[in-house]
């Protein structure tokens, strides 16, 4: 077939553009469901940070997704199930490849403490509606004792991890701990959380060091001269 002519203003006479049309984006089931989860967590995060997890609902989830309700359940079998994938993406995760990096630290075993105590701090600044729905998450099982089964697993296994640094660590540096390493794993998150909720109800009253002189005393370790 012959290409179609047409002339520029001045009469001169130019082929055609061909025009690029987009090729339509094809997606796999599977790419399509990691999608729409992807979706379903960014606006879930919104709407618990912004009502709490008692009182968001699902289909204030799926409104802000802009997706049916019946999405929701496609992917997530219940409200606690969704509010545990939001806290494990989007904070659990991240903190746990921060704690893991305290192994690449260098300096003295008091400076790995400080620093350690500094990474758990600026995530909590990051994140700070995140942390505290990781508060309310506590509470809610505290609570309901009757969602304990599905909600505490992902916990222990969390503490799980952190256990198995504290016991890596207690090896390496032939630091005897003053506890098993499972229990001072539990006391380190306690006291994470408790150090830092106080720190933003009350800013002023808390030092920035105070964290990582506790962690030092908690492992036992000397103080630095």
């Amino acid at each position: 077939m012959p290409r179609s002519r047409r002339t520029s203003p001045s009469g001169t006479w130019q082929p055609d553009r061909v025009t690029q049309q987009e090729t339509p984006e094809r997606l796999t089931r599977e790419e399509k469901k990691a999608r729409t989860r992807a979706q379903l967590i960014d606006a879930a995060a919104t709407v618990f940070a912004r009502r709490g997890f008692v009182a968001a609902s699902l289909d204030e989830v799926a409104e802000e997704a802009g997706l049916t309700k019946g999405a929701v359940y496609s992917n997530f079998d219940s409200k606690e199930d969704l509010f545990e994938a939001v806290l494990d993406e989007r904070f659990d995760k991240p903190l746990q490849q921060e704690v893991e990096a305290i192994e690449n630290i260098e300096g003295t075993q008091q400076q790995r403490a400080m620093a350690g105590a500094r990474m758990f701090i600026d995530a909590v600044q990051q994140e700070r509606e995140l942390f505290l729905l990781s508060l309310e998450r506590r509470i809610y099982i505290a609570r309901h004792p009757e969602h304990a089964p599905s909600l505490v697993p992902r916990y222990r296994e969390q503490i799980g991890r952190v256990a198995e640094m504290i016991a890596t660590q207690s090896r390496k540096w032939d630091l005897p701990l003053p506890l098993p390493a499972a229990q001072m794993a539990v006391a380190v998150e306690a006291l994470s959380q408790g150090i830092e909720l106080q720190r933003l109800a009350d800013p002023d009253g808390v030092p920035d060091d105070l964290l990582g002189r506790l962690y030092a005393l908690l492992f036992q370790l000397p103080a630095e001269s």
